[in-house]
């Protein structure tokens, strides 16, 4: 039994924020990049470390990508490797993973900006 739980105008859902670094960067971004790397044969990987390398990262806030690193290290990566990868993944992997794969990635990567948000103002019109 956790006695936080007994204080006043506690919600355990409400007052503890998803954790986005370990749940959604380290958990299913990890993961599933990881997969989808793994799947690639020696010519997918080539070609995925080449379309990494060569994307314009202007807008990101950070200079180019190491396309050998993030495919070769794929399941060693941090954090902000893993935020840069979210928001390039679909642009990088389209046609290299099944179409089912890729329609989870649209999806994830539709979820992360909600999830990066503190909080979002006008709710009822959002």
């Amino acid at each position: 039994f956790n006695p936080c739980l007994d204080i006043p105008d506690f919600d355990a859902n409400q007052d503890s924020p998803v954790e986005i670094l370990h749940v959604v960067l380290l958990g299913v971004v990890k993961y599933w990049w990881r997969d989808a790397v793994s799947r690639q044969n020696s010519k997918g990987k080539e070609e995925l470390k080449t379309r990494l390398s060569s994307i314009d990262t202007a807008g990101l806030g950070t200079s180019r990508l190491r396309g050998h690193t993030l495919v070769q290290y794929a399941g060693s990566l941090v954090g902000r490797d893993f935020r840069l990868i979210l928001q390039v993944g679909p642009s990088v992997l389209h046609g290299l993973i099944l179409e089912t794969h890729y329609k989870g990635w649209l999806a994830l990567c539709r979820l992360a900006p909600l999830l990066f948000q503190p909080s979002i103002e006008h709710m009822d019109i959002y």
